[in-house]
């Protein structure tokens, strides 16, 4: 129901991009106008942007099934309040017709004063070179239409304290736009940028709203959250400019790694439709550019002082360029030397330390996309010899469909366990930690777990979970370590310092050849299809990976503590 790839008809004056180009790689955009249309049926789709989409469209359909059986504000099943009335006032355009018009009907529809266009199209617009795009969109009072996004991403977090960040929400079927003072938004630059374009395709067809503005129904709350698209515009349009003037060949590219290019199909090549493509990564690797080895936006720095190859910067003195941003110079001077020796990760103090205690806990947790974690798993290590309870692994799983109150009983009798080895340790004069590799996914899953089935819960209380107070004084004490923290301190890489790339260099191997985040989200919602042995089999698998993940974690610790 959102927007659809990037487009370019056969006049450079007609092409058109869509919204997503507006926070995409400019030799990106290049490269898809030179490859021609249908490029995308050749591409190999990374997994996690796959996934990410496949749950995006399972969220848009089940909302919609939900509300076409009159589902309103008192069904449990929903996290979203889609609609309350179904009849005249909503335009359904589901999009799953071959030979269906839905660009003429949503224009019907607007035309007749629909309260809501569920799954509109929207026509391209040749005059701005801005890409059709499907969307939903609803009727404002005073006249006109706001476009509204349906996403599968937390669109808001619990307001705390004195936050004045407060989100601003309505229903669809009564657009009536109210501040909710539990709740604090999150703006999501690429909702913006989509909201945006879809707010000046509505312009061109004459049914914009008077002011710009816009919504996005995803997570963590039960009404579209609406946002003021004033103060994104201009820099909108000039995203939305340059990369026109790239895709009509008025503006030229180069190559350059940045962050976008984990996911992106350019990024290794592959076998394309009249032979192999080319990579860029393969093109910078020959011209030994200095972007391999530095963020984005420290290339430019290092080009206004005359480095431009990993060599040049490896031989650089300690002067850092000016406008040099984020880690120190002598990181980056460091990594293009490991870069140019052939090494992974190198440290960068005298003596890398971490702190260990007596009895330690390595804790990982997994969840599927922004639904619920529904695994957290343990390995318990006695290092003092002592006897506690059983060491190893010890997993506290819900294989319900998420969201469901079960996440909260497994996260409960996780938090009984953790707690308990801790108070134990104490009880005995011996000293605990627990330890995990990078807290954020961690810290964020405990304290919204607690949030939502805790005391104060805003789902449902759960026997056994904390309250958010109780999560966070953990979570600040000395006995919470994060790893990821220690490395990144400490030690500098080629590849990155996440866990798939130290731990190998700390000699450990996973077990699975396809062990990874992506991939485990691929395999939790394998496991919720399956049945019998297929289902017992997937979630093995998964236990499986959970378990060397925390392996892993603590085999990092240990290469850590091992050093000279």
């Amino acid at each position: 129901m959102e927007d659809a790839a990037n487009a370019t008809p056969g006049s450079p004056d007609d092409a058109v991009v869509g919204p997503a180009s507006g926070a995409r790689c400019l030799h990106r955009v290049a490269r898809e106008r030179d490859a021609g249309p249908g490029w995308w049926r050749w591409a190999p789709v990374d997994e996690g942007v796959r996934l990410r989409a496949m749950a995006a469209a399972d969220r848009r359909a089940g909302l919609r099934e939900r509300a076409l059986r009159g589902a309103g504000p008192g069904d449990q099943a929903s996290d979203a309040y889609v609609v309350d009335v179904v009849g005249d006032h909503w335009t359904d355009l589901p999009g799953d017709q071959p030979d269906d018009d839905d660009v003429a009907a949503t224009l019907h529809a607007l035309t007749d004063g629909a309260t809501l266009v569920w799954g509109a199209a929207l026509p391209a617009d040749p005059v701005t070179g801005r890409e059709g795009m499907r969307c939903a969109l609803a009727a404002v009072p005073g006249g006109g239409y706001a476009p509204v996004l349906v996403v599968n991403h937390k669109v808001v977090d619990p307001r705390r304290g004195g936050s004045s960040s407060r989100a601003l929400v309505t229903r669809l079927l009564d657009w009536h736009p109210a501040p909710d003072p539990t709740l604090r938004v999150r703006r999501h630059p690429g909702d913006l940028d989509r909201l945006v374009h879809a707010w000046h395709l509505l312009e061109a067809v004459g049914h914009a709203a008077a002011e710009p503005v816009g919504a996005v129904l995803g997570l963590g709350s039960s009404r579209s959250v609406v946002h003021d698209l004033r103060p994104v515009l201009e820099s909108a349009g000039r995203a939305h400019d340059t990369r026109l003037a790239v895709v009509r060949g008025e503006l030229d590219t180069v190559p350059s790694r940045i962050g976008e290019c984990r996911t992106c199909p350019w990024w290794e090549g592959w076998a394309g439709r009249d032979g192999p493509v080319t990579g860029c990564r393969d093109r910078l690797v020959v011209a030994d550019d200095v972007s391999l080895v530095v963020g984005g936006g420290q290339v430019g720095p290092l080009h206004a002082v005359g480095i431009r190859t990993v060599a040049e910067l490896a031989d650089a003195g300690p002067d850092r360029p000016a406008d040099w941003n984020g880690e120190p110079f002598a990181d980056a001077v460091l990594r293009a030397r490991a870069h140019r020796d052939g090494e992974v990760v190198v440290p960068k103090v005298a003596r890398p330390s971490i702190p260990r205690a007596d009895i330690e806990v390595d804790v990982d947790l997994e969840s599927h996309l922004d639904d619920g974690a529904y695994l957290w798993g343990t390995l318990l290590t006695l290092r003092d010899g002592r006897p506690l309870e059983e060491e190893g692994y010890r997993p506290f799983a819900t294989w319900a469909r998420l969201p469901d109150p079960d996440e909260g009983r497994s996260f409960a009798e996780f938090w009984r366990w953790l707690t308990a080895i801790r108070d134990r340790a104490a009880g005995q004069g011996r000293t605990f930690r627990a330890y995990c590799y990078s807290k954020s996914a961690e810290n964020g899953w405990m304290l919204s777990t607690a949030s939502r089935f805790g005391p104060e819960g805003t789902r449902a209380v759960v026997k056994g979970v904390p309250s958010v107070a109780e999560v966070r004084r953990f979570l600040s004490s000395p006995q919470w370590v994060d790893v990821h923290e220690a490395v990144t301190g400490q030690f500098v890489s080629t590849s990155g310092l996440g866990l798939k790339v130290v731990a190998p260099v700390a000699g450990f191997t996973w077990r699975d050849p396809e062990a990874g985040g992506e991939a485990s989200i691929g395999w939790y919602r394998d496991a919720q299809a399956a049945r019998g042995v297929e289902r017992d089999s997937g979630r093995a698998r998964i236990l499986a990976y959970n378990e060397d993940d925390v392996r892993a974690t603590r085999a990092v610790r240990e290469w850590i503590s091992r050093m000279p």
